[in-house]
């Protein structure tokens, strides 16, 4: 049973990254900087599984992994891709190789928000990188003001990661200002407060 509660997870984690990015691609001012010359990730870095993770999650994981990656040989302009690549190597915990990819996509795509809220994560969670991951949460705010969930992780790492809650609720008043139709979420956790 936790085989198939894990797999599902990863399944939902998946849908959930697929579904932001495809929103986040059909936002028109979310364009391509590839033009730049840049250092492209390695590719053929290592499937390493921990050994906590379910063969089956494993299985899956390694196949997705292997999957985009070819992909990424071909064309390496597919910001969904590398999105969701980092996904992949975050849940393999390879936060070094998530957070390598989720910064190529931040520099193909400096106007998205989703790599670089994915970044205030796992510099604030997993890295333990505060100062990363503030810079981070604050350019994913900058970029997509109007996705209210962007607020909702700010204020998650400001009041439970650096204990700031003056700075927490600066953020969750932020979003009700700038979103007041789609911001309940926001207005409950400002009034828990």
């Amino acid at each position: 049973m936790r085989k198939i509660i894990l797999a599902l997870f990863i399944l939902i984690i998946a849908g959930a990254a697929g579904y932001y990015i495809y929103h986040d691609l059909k936002n028109p001012n979310v364009r391509s900087s590839t033009s730049i010359n840049l250092d492209v990730p390695d590719l053929d870095r290592p499937i390493n599984m921990p050994e906590t993770l379910p063969e089956d999650a494993q299985k899956i994981a390694r196949e997705k992994i292997e999957k985009i990656t070819a992909d990424l040989k071909n064309n390496q302009d597919l910001f969904a891709s590398w999105l969701e690549l980092g996904v992949y190597r975050k849940m393999i915990d390879d936060f070094e190789g998530a957070k390598e990819v989720w910064e190529y996509a931040s520099l193909i795509r400096p106007e998205n928000s989703i790599s670089f809220n994915n970044l205030g994560d796992l510099y604030g969670y997993y890295l333990k990188d505060n100062k990363k991951a503030e810079e981070n949460f604050l350019k994913a705010l900058e970029n997509g003001s109007d996705k209210v969930y962007i607020y909702r992780n700010a204020f998650d790492f400001y009041y439970l990661v650096m204990k700031d809650e003056v700075r927490a609720k600066q953020i969750l008043e932020k979003g009700i200002e700038l979103n007041p139709e789609s911001s309940q979420d926001l207005k409950n956790l400002l009034d828990g407060l």
